[in-house]
């Protein structure tokens, strides 16, 4: 299928009922491209004030993946990556909290790929979701 156009997202994100991003951060040694936190009063992405405050702690953090052909080699490299945090991870989910990795895959025609299930078992012994949204870049619709 490498004659299909086709380009991705990927990013890891963590919610949980009350943990500082701060810790996340540290604990997984990687930077978010969002992050907010339980109690904290609501904003807008520009920082404007909105009404009431943030119900959980939300931190995403954007892969860089520019240049991948396939999505499964992408996901294989981030789950070695993310092993040594599993210990973390576990923590996160028994309090409440939940791991995703968001997979946004922009196709130009359709996407046909196998995601073998040792990656989707280890994805799970890190109890971490996975999250798959496909987006047709169909030029005739334009």
């Amino acid at each position: 299928m490498a004659h299909i156009a086709r380009s991705f997202s990927v990013s890891l994100s963590v919610t949980h009922p009350d943990i500082d991003p701060a810790i996340v951060s540290q604990a997984l040694g990687l930077t978010p491209a969002q992050a907010t936190r339980a109690g904290a009063s609501r904003t807008t992405p520009r920082g404007d004030p909105l009404e009431g405050t943030y119900s959980f702690t939300c931190w995403r953090h954007q892969f860089e993946v520019d240049g991948a052909r396939e999505l499964a080699p992408v996901l294989q490299d981030l789950v070695e990556r993310l092993q040594p945090h599993a210990e973390f991870f576990h923590r996160v989910v028994r309090e409440g909290g939940r791991i995703e990795l968001f997979c946004g895959v922009l196709a130009g025609g359709n996407w046909d790929e196998i995601l073998p299930y040792e990656l989707l078992g280890r994805l799970a012994a890190l109890a971490v979701d996975l999250r798959l949204d496909v987006y047709p870049n169909d030029e005739r619709a334009e």
